[in-house]
């Protein structure tokens, strides 16, 4: 990518107030870390109390490294409490067990990590520096790209406002999904309204269009369609696991006779928990204490508590479920390593990390039968519907009496394949103008995470016949695939 990237640090910004990162998080550090590392004309724009302002990219680089550090990312799992705790629970199987929810603050031997919340915002602010800034207006390279993943800014649309006095800028943006706006249900009225926010801010502003799947392109795209927008040229490619989930991470050899099962979720209703925890009431029931164990590692979120308080006051399960939150990342991909699946029934998603972080680690992943699982479950991955109770049982069970052996992964992209393919993309919708309606160009991956890339064909005889030289050149294939048809055609809106 030749042109000066501005990249939005929102999110990244205010991160220091979560000790361990959320897997949107970790993507917005993927590319800020790509961009500012391979890209010299490149500045950080962040919302400051003097208005939207750019600082450059050294200042951005310490950031990064830093933020690392309060993240403590790289902490060795016999160093973090919450899985000390946890191991301990599961290798005591006459002890209490129920929920583990350990601060890890008191014990944690990284740098920054045992930091308060306000301690590590500052720590931040010093590895940067104290400085304001300059003006996005200004400070902005002339006929830069203005990329956004983290989404904060895009919910707050009066953050994009400079982007008006800088039509020379090429705005492009990530949507990780419009699940709040098509289930409301599952999500607090907050969230409806930042997702509204930001699908209008991407139909009256992006140039482009940054997904993780075709479910999830599918259901921006109509979004923005209810907005007057056209189809936008869009990059469609499922995300690459963490370089430390992989073959490399090995079980831990004390729980080799624990047969546990784990769910990465953030506790809320449509990640579907509940039906776990039915199901390992029955487990227990006819199983007794030959049951497996259950871990749940993730935050709360919409009515978590409640979800939580329903999960641990079971009797009958307080000793086979436990529910985590505060793992580091080498200790969850220790934990999902040795787990007999990973379970995944969520109603709706628009991609699936841990599936594709369990893949990754050879671990077989038992999930709902929804879209984006279809497109990214590898194989061997076993789809049932997320209401079919029974049928979940029933895989639990067969995987459950299974001697666990790790699987070979097969072919995941890393984040040097995607970021090559996303440059490659870039190169191409610029020269064509970013004009998605004229060119109907889009370089897109959607079908699963193997790397393979798909490129709608153009109707245009001339653009269709650079689009496949361009697409064999970078070894993309091409489908005459195009949804364009499924929906209603309307003018482009610009910024003005």
């Amino acid at each position: 990518m030749n042109a000066p990237v501005a990249y939005d640090v929102s999110r990244l910004f205010l991160a220091p107030l979560s000790r361990t990162p959320r897997g949107i998080d970790r993507v917005d550090m993927a590319y800020a870390e790509h961009v500012f590392k391979t890209n010299e004309n490149s500045v950080a724009v962040l919302p400051t109390a003097w208005g939207v302002r750019c600082f450059t990219r050294e200042r951005a680089l310490a950031g990064l490294f830093r933020l690392r550090q309060l993240w403590a990312e790289n902490i060795l799992p016999e160093a973090d409490p919450v899985w000390l705790a946890l191991r301990a629970r599961l290798l005591d199987a006459s002890g209490e067990s129920g929920t583990t929810s350990v601060d890890p603050a008191p014990q944690r031997a990284s740098k920054g990590a045992s930091k308060s919340a306000p301690l590590r915002f500052l720590s931040l602010l010093a590895a940067t520096g104290l400085t304001t800034g300059r003006s996005v207006r200004s400070g902005v390279p002339r006929q830069a790209v203005f990329i956004s993943v983290g989404q904060i800014g895009l919910a707050f649309p009066f953050l994009l406002r400079w982007l008006n006095a800088r039509k020379d800028v090429t705005p492009v943006f990530m949507l990780h999904d419009v699940i709040p706006i098509g289930t409301p249900e599952y999500v607090e009225p907050q969230g409806v309204r930042g997702h509204t926010n930001m699908v209008a801010a991407t139909a009256g502003f992006a140039h482009g269009l940054i997904v993780t799947t075709r479910a999830a392109r599918d259901a921006v795209e109509f979004e923005l369609a209810a907005q007057g927008r056209t189809p936008l040229p869009t990059f469609t490619r499922a995300l690459p696991p963490s370089r430390q989930f992989g073959p490399h991470v090995e079980a831990d050899p004390a729980l080799a006779t624990c047969r546990y099962f784990v769910a990465c979720a953030t506790l809320e209703p449509r990640k579907n928990l509940e039906l776990l925890g039915e199901i390992w009431k029955r487990l227990v029931a006819e199983q007794g204490a030959a049951a497996p164990h259950l871990i749940i590692v993730g935050a709360r979120g919409f009515t978590g508590h409640g979800i939580a308080a329903r999960l641990q006051r079971a009797p009958s399960t307080t000793k086979r479920l436990h529910i985590v939150h505060g793992l580091s990342t080498p200790a969850l991909a220790r934990l999902i390593a040795g787990a007999r699946a990973l379970l995944s029934p969520s109603f709706i998603e628009g991609f699936g990390l841990p599936l594709v972080e369990a893949q990754a680690l050879g671990t077989p992943v038992i999930a709902s039968d929804i879209p984006s699982h279809r497109e990214i479950g590898g194989e061997g991955t076993v789809l049932i519907d997320p209401l079919d109770g029974p049928g979940w049982k029933a895989a639990i069970e067969h995987a459950a009496h299974i001697e666990p052996s790790r699987r070979e992964a097969g072919f995941l992209p890393d984040w040097p394949d995607y970021f090559s393919a996303f440059e490659s993309w870039m190169d191409q919708a610029a020269a064509h103008g970013w004009r998605q309606s004229e060119a109907e160009f889009e370089l897109a991956d959607g079908s699963n995470v193997n790397g393979s890339a798909v490129a709608r064909l153009p109707t245009n005889d001339e653009a269709q016949t650079e689009l496949i030289l361009a697409g064999a050149e970078h070894g993309f294939t091409l489908s005459s695939e195009s949804s364009s048809s499924e929906r209603p055609s309307f003018p482009a809106q610009n910024r003005g």
